[in-house]
């Protein structure tokens, strides 16, 4: 009953506007004083709660992935996606998800791909022609690759409440990122032509004086030399990734080390082509800072909080809630999803898996479901959460980037949403092996 109404007090106040961190220990301070718990536990439940070495693998890939912005190398992936689908109709907006996979390889968070890419491909695609509505929605859906290629941040915090391999977790998340990216380069492919018109491009009359004979021969012949040069120039991002994933399989270091040697390398690669300066430095480990300090302080309040939850078996009432509804396996894997749609409507990818992954692991227990598989689940439908209102993150933030209301990415979403975002969470839900493959066949314990 108590614990009930202090979620209920949390939710409130944050739909009020309270900070998160706030909010979480304000209803568990109110639980604790309602119950007659004492408050001893309090401050060494947050303390250990920042203990873990996984938590600071975070900070370490964060810093990387803005070190490789700041450095320039956004741009080359960029380059390298539209170099490589140059050949493709509405190859530009089949762009967007490739460099938002590439990206996401490098930086780990749906939140900086789609801040990174929006300053970049907004500016790009509507000189084009392209329909600014539809590129920031494909921004936005995009982005949500973030939280799926590895190294993701979301697998590593998720490791840290599950006590789950973070390199078992990477690797479930390859196949399921790569399906979700190429069934948006499907969907752009049949409906570009509704968002793309040329006739609309900057420096339109200049095109149409190229002939179709030379059309024809950069197409064959500036190509490949096209790629080749893209590739040169991405090299310092691909070598990145494979420092990473090769460090990581082989054993040679942790994958919170990783973040360390990511971090060491973007830096090395900034000040070799002179891209950073102590000033972008600065900037770069402030911008850090300011972004890993508002977390810290949101995992330990909301920590104090799942502990009670723990404490007076919700988790354990919950599954025994949905057992008594039904005994379907496929019911009880859609009330999964269903929880986690909704829980990421409205909750930040962080809160939602420090709060719900505790509640929900008895449940995958009870139906035999690998807490890997729940955990790719979960990063899907945090990726769904970040385009689905009213706490679309990842809506805001393409729509404050291109000036374009939310209300007006609705119709170009749907598509998107309802072919390309939802059939891979069915996908992973009812198909283990989707995200299992890939772990077991390289040995992990999933």
């Amino acid at each position: 009953m108590e614990i009930g109404i202090s979620a209920l007090l949390i939710l409130i106040l944050i739909a009020f506007g309270m900070s998160v961190n706030a909010s979480f220990l304000a209803g568990a301070i109110i639980y604790l004083l309602w119950s007659g718990t004492s408050l001893d536990s309090v401050a060494s439940t947050a303390f250990f709660a920042l203990e873990k070495s996984s938590i600071l693998a975070i900070p370490l890939f964060m810093l990387a992935g803005s070190l490789m912005d700041k450095a320039g190398i956004a741009d080359r992936l960029i380059e390298l996606a539209d170099a490589l689908l140059k050949k493709f109709k509405g190859a530009m907006g089949a762009t967007i998800p490739v460099a938002s996979m590439l990206f996401g390889a490098v930086n780990g968070s749906g939140t900086a791909t789609i801040s990174a890419l929006s300053k970049i491909m907004l500016v790009k695609l509507t000189r084009m022609g392209w329909d600014k509505r539809y590129t920031a929605t494909m921004l936005a859906c995009s982005a949500s690759l973030g939280y799926m290629i590895p190294p993701n941040m979301n697998a590593i915090l998720f490791s840290s409440v599950a006590n789950v391999s973070v390199a078992a977790l990477f690797m479930a998340t390859v196949i399921p990122g790569v399906i979700w990216g190429g069934l948006l380069m499907i969907i752009n492919r049949i409906i570009y032509t509704k968002w793309y018109h040329p006739k609309n491009a900057i420096g339109h009359t200049e095109f149409t004086a190229i002939t179709t004979n030379e059309v024809l021969q950069d197409k064959e012949s500036g190509y490949w030399s096209n790629l080749f040069k893209a590739l040169l120039r991405a090299i310092p991002a691909i070598i990145m990734m494979v420092i990473i994933f090769a460090g990581i399989y082989s054993g040679l270091f942790s994958p919170t080390e990783a973040g360390a040697v990511a971090g060491i390398y973007a830096l090395i690669v900034g000040l070799l082509y002179k891209t950073l300066g102590l000033k972008n430095i600065f900037s770069v480990f402030k911008e850090t800072g300011q972004s890993m300090g508002s977390f810290m302080i949101i995992l330990p309040m909301v920590a104090i909080f799942s502990r009670y939850l723990i404490l007076n078996q919700v988790p354990q009432t919950i599954a025994g809630g949905i057992a008594s509804i039904t005994s379907n396996v496929i019911i009880i894997m859609l009330l999964i999803d269903l929880i986690l749609v909704i829980s990421g409507m409205f909750l930040d990818a962080g809160v939602l898996i420090l709060v719900i992954t505790p509640m929900l692991i008895p449940t995958a227990e009870m139906i035999g479901m690998p807490i890997t598989q729940l955990a790719v689940i979960m990063f899907v439908c945090v990726g769904i959460g970040t385009v689905t209102p009213p706490m679309a993150m990842n809506l805001f933030i393409a729509s404050k980037a291109s000036g374009i209301e939310i209300t007006d990415m609705m119709t170009p979403l749907k598509p998107l949403l309802l072919i390309g975002c939802i059939p891979v969470l069915i996908l992973v839900t009812f198909v283990p092996e989707v995200s299992l493959w890939l772990p077991r066949i390289l040995g992990f314990s999933v």
